[in-house]
């Protein structure tokens, strides 16, 4: 089964209007933890003579504690979309609901009236989500649905834009659901 719907953030790649864009932290700190780390290896006979002393044993596990940070931070780091006006994060959140309400959040969306959300069922597990891709204050926001099928997440509907006050509903029901779970 093949789908052919574009994710949020293919949507947010594959823009024409430059409104949004892709950042990667910089590999400045990366560095710096890795130099850090073969400092630490190299300068540890150095620092004491002592044949009883723990110094040196330290260091070496210090200088590999850095090495391997930097190396994981290197590889691993988060890559983040930003508002182009504005410089704003867009943060991604969800909303979890019950696996039966499928139909009917994909008529909420598609119709737009997004104060029916709330009279759907939550759920706990995610089995059905909507996803949120916004900034902090709601002037940039896309929602999508997805669902669970056996071993990964299938998105079930396009990348839908919302307006401030629309994003604003969306962002309060995602902060009821999570002060829910505590």
């Amino acid at each position: 089964m093949e789908n052919k719907l574009l994710s949020i953030e293919e949507v947010f790649d594959h823009s024409d209007n430059n409104l949004v864009y892709k950042t990667k932290p910089s590999v400045l700190l990366s560095a710096l933890l890795i130099i850090a780390g073969i400092l630490f290896i190299v300068f540890n006979g150095q620092i004491t003579k002592s044949p009883e002393s723990m110094l040196p044993t330290l260091f070496i596990i210090i200088g590999i504690l850095f090495l391997a940070w930097g190396i994981i931070y290197t590889f691993f780091s988060k890559t983040k979309y930003k508002l182009t006006q504005g410089q704003q994060n867009i943060s991604f959140s969800e909303i979890l609901f019950d696996i039966k309400e499928r139909e009917r959040l994909l008529r909420i969306i598609d119709e737009g009236n997004l104060q029916e959300l709330e009279k759907l069922k939550p759920a706990v597990i995610d089995t059905l989500k909507l996803r949120i891709a916004s900034t902090p204050d709601g002037s940039f926001c896309y929602t999508q649905a997805v669902t669970y099928v056996p071993y990964e997440f299938v998105i079930i509907n396009e990348a839908h834009q919302h307006t401030q006050e629309e994003a604003n509903i969306l962002l309060n029901m995602q902060k009821k659901q999570n002060s829910a779970k505590k």
